[in-house]
């Protein structure tokens, strides 16, 4: 594994303004990049759950443009004849992201009359403003096993790791990846084991990267490495600002963070798993359920790894 400071790319600084710069230039063309579409089996598994709820509303946090959540699930409920016309608040860090939602994919619901309140912002901010009923979260997060090993059969064609250089032209020529553990101050933190490559570097040098990392990833998955949260991945463009973080979780460590926020004397946690990765299904325990709140397609993942914490403890307070 190579060292950080061995090859001049220090881990940047991860701010929200550097992840807002990288989304807002992804508001036109997000619905149709490979990235967003090859994950029907959290989208089947969303479908699922919200059909469960007599739902009133839809919550969805970090939506991108819509194309997923809550347009899916408003199109699932709208073809049933006495399907529910729920209230949606939506949100995403990113304001371009929002009213292109705003704009152009949620339009013809807003038509329709669907009552659709839009809250651009960090997720964390933006629970503040929204009103606590007992609602199912949905949350939707990647699986480090899926970084190493593709699914073509079941419409998952590319790997994690060769999805992100295949999309290079979108996320970054130059990426990090970082092998991270949940910490005793709230924190995904870094344990020392870190990987870089380029685009530029040929392909022996990939496969080098690879299943170095994928080593690791085996010996987690065997049990000898329990403590790894999530492999972090850090991608930026050299002539652009911005960057591109996400992590691809460890069922433990998912379940770890997840878990130290909705505790479960109070929540019941059912996971469903598919080729990307794995959806986990948040209910207050003894409530009658009124609504659904998504956090799909990693979006957690997503979150700066400082921040996931209280992120989560913010969406608590909107489903109990």
């Amino acid at each position: 594994m190579n060292k950080l400071e061995e090859d001049g790319w220090r881990k940047i600084k991860l701010t929200v303004g550097g992840q807002q710069v990288f989304w807002d230039d992804q508001s036109s063309t997000y619905e149709t990049e490979e990235m967003t579409t090859d994950n029907q089996g959290e989208v089947d598994a969303t479908l699922e759950s919200c059909r469960e709820i007599d739902c009133k509303d839809i919550v969805t946090l970090g939506g991108a443009v819509g194309c997923r959540d809550p347009k899916m699930i408003l199109e699932d409920m709208f073809s049933h004849p006495n399907g529910n016309k729920p209230e949606v608040i939506f949100n995403d860090l990113s304001s371009c992201q929002t009213e292109r939602a705003k704009t152009s994919i949620l339009k013809p619901f807003i038509n329709k009359g669907v009552k659709i309140t839009f809250l651009p912002g960090e997720i964390s901010n933006i629970c503040r403003h929204i009103a606590s009923k007992p609602r199912r979260l949905i949350l939707g997060v990647y699986n480090c096993m899926s970084f190493f090993k593709a699914e073509p059969e079941s419409g998952y064609p590319f790997c994690g790791y060769d999805e992100y250089l295949r999309n290079s032209r979108i996320i970054g020529e130059d990426f990090l990846f970082d092998w991270v553990i949940f910490s005793q101050t709230n924190e995904l933190v870094s344990i020392g084991l870190r990987a870089r490559i380029s685009i530029e570097d040929d392909i022996p040098t990939r496969n080098t990267v690879r299943e170095a990392l994928a080593a690791i990833e085996k010996e987690v998955s065997s049990g000898a490495l329990p403590l790894i949260s999530a492999l972090q991945i850090i991608s930026q463009h050299r002539n652009k600002a911005g960057f591109f973080l996400s992590h691809w979780y460890t069922q433990n460590g998912i379940l770890s963070l997840v878990r130290s926020v909705f505790a479960d004397s109070d929540f019941t946690i059912t996971i469903k798993h598919f080729p990307k990765g794995m959806a986990l299904i948040i209910d207050p325990i003894g409530a009658q359920l009124q609504g659904v709140v998504t956090v799909l397609n990693n979006v957690i993942g997503n979150v700066l790894p400082q921040s996931q914490y209280e992120t989560l403890h913010a969406i608590r307070e909107i489903i109990s």
